[in-house]
C-alpha cells in the first residue's frame, strides 16, 4: 500500500506494469499501462476507481478530498515601468501622443501553480523624464529606492498582448533606511517589520516587528521540514546559501510581507556581492512552459528515505522547479539594454550594484 501526499498542480497517478527483459541492459518491456485521474476519483460518491491488471491482480486507489494549501509563487521578470506603473514602452508612447514616461521602475511579475498572475512587484531605480534624445536618466537615492507590491494582474492593451498596465491596488512596500554602520542594512517594512542585515564574515539577519510582539526569525538555509539530507560528495554548503528559511509563530504574515522580504534580501545581496545574484537586471519577460510541460506538483511518500525527484515536495528539486526557459523566448522579447525607451544599462547597474 502506498500512502502519497500530492501538491495541487499534480492531475493523478500512472502506473506501467513492466517486464524485466535480462541480457547485459537489463532493459524492460511495458506489459500495461493504468491511470488514476484525481478529476474522474471525486466525481465517485466512493471516491475510489479500481483498475484491472490481469485476471488475477487489481489495483485500486482512493482518495481524501483536497484541502487547498497556500500556492508556491514564482517571480518572473518582466519590463521597466514608469511612475505610474505602465510599462515602458513605445505602444504607451504613441497612445500618450509622444508625451515621455515619467521615472524607470525594474519590475517582476508573481505568478501561482497555473501560472496566473498574482501580484506585481516594482523597485524605484530612476527619476526625470528623458526621450532618445540628450535627456539623461537619474538614479535615485538609496533611501528612494523603494519596493512596492501591487495585488492583481496586469491589463493588457488589446493590440499589445505584452504591453501594459500594472494594476493600481498597491497593498506592501519597503523603504531602505540610511546607512548608519558601513557593515549594517535597514529595511523597513509598511507592515511595521523593520529587516536589518548585518555584514561579516557571516550574514545574520534580525527581524522585529514594531507594532507586535509576534516573534519571527530568519535563518541561513533549508531548515525544520524544508531540509534536506546532507550528502557528503556534493557542495550542500554553497547550495543551502541560496535559501533562507523563515519561522514565525503566527500565521498571520500575509504573502505581500514575504515577497517584500524575498525582494529586499535579493537587492541587499545583489549590492553586497557586487554581481546580479538574482537576475534582477533582466528586463524582459521570460516564456513560461506551457501548463503540462514541466509540471510544478510534486508527490511525498511519509517516512520514505527515497530522495527520488519526482517524489519530492518542490523545495527538493527547486533548482529544476523554479528555472526560468530562457533558451525559449517570444518573437517580442526585448533583449536586455536594449529597448532606449527604458534607458541605458549604466543606470540600472548603478543602481543595483554601486
Amino acid at each position: 500500500m502506498w500512502h502519497m501526499y500530492c501538491e495541487f498542480a499534480t492531475r493523478g497517478l500512472t502506473i506501467d506494469v513492466r517486464r524485466s527483459m535480462g541480457g547485459c541492459f537489463r532493459n524492460s518491456k511495458i506489459l500495461k499501462n493504468i491511470s488514476f485521474s484525481w478529476n474522474d476519483m471525486l466525481h465517485e460518491k466512493s471516491l475510489m476507481l479500481t483498475e484491472e491488471l490481469d485476471a488475477r491482480i487489481r489495483v485500486m486507489a482512493s482518495i481524501t478530498p483536497p484541502i487547498q494549501a497556500p500556492y508556491l509563487l514564482k517571480c518572473v521578470p518582466d519590463r521597466v515601468t514608469d511612475d505610474g506603473g505602465a510599462m515602458v514602452s513605445d505602444v504607451i508612447l504613441r497612445m500618450r501622443s509622444y508625451r515621455p514616461q515619467e521615472g524607470r521602475w525594474l519590475t517582476r511579475t508573481v505568478l501561482d501553480y497555473g501560472g496566473k498572475e498574482c501580484f506585481v512587484v516594482r523597485m524605484r531605480i530612476g527619476r526625470g523624464i528623458w526621450r532618445r534624445g540628450p535627456e539623461t536618466p537619474m538614479a535615485v537615492k538609496w533611501e528612494d529606492r523603494i519596493i512596492e507590491v501591487r495585488e492583481g494582474s496586469w491589463s493588457y492593451i488589446a493590440s499589445a498582448t505584452s504591453v501594459g498596465y500594472a494594476p493600481e491596488k498597491v497593498v506592501g512596500t519597503a523603504t531602505p533606511t540610511k546607512y548608519q554602520q558601513e557593515n549594517k542594512v535597514v529595511w523597513r517594512f509598511s507592515t511595521g517589520d523593520v529587516l536589518t542585515v548585518w555584514l561579516g564574515d557571516d550574514l545574520n539577519f534580525q527581524l522585529q516587528n514594531e507594532t507586535s510582539e509576534e516573534e519571527a526569525r530568519l535563518f541561513v538555509g533549508r531548515r525544520l521540514s524544508y531540509s534536506v539530507k546532507k550528502d557528503s560528495t556534493s557542495n550542500n554548503h554553497n547550495e543551502e546559501e541560496q535559501y533562507i528559511t523563515l519561522v514565525r509563530t503566527s500565521p498571520d504574515y500575509p504573502d505581500v510581507f514575504v515577497l517584500l522580504l524575498c525582494m529586499a534580501i535579493t537587492r541587499t545581496m545583489t549590492e553586497i556581492r557586487r554581481e546580479d545574484v538574482a537576475g534582477l537586471l533582466v528586463r524582459r519577460r521570460i516564456r513560461e512552459p506551457q501548463v503540462g510541460q514541466r509540471d510544478w506538483g510534486s508527490m511525498m511518500l511519509p517516512h520514505s528515505p527515497s530522495l527520488d525527484p519526482h517524489l519530492q515536495p518542490w523545495y527538493r528539486n527547486a533548482a529544476r522547479v523554479l528555472s526560468s526557459a530562457e533558451t525559449v523566448l517570444p518573437n517580442r522579447a526585448m533583449p536586455i539594454g536594449n529597448s532606449p525607451t527604458d534607458g541605458k544599462d549604466e543606470l540600472y547597474r548603478q543602481a543595483l550594484i554601486p
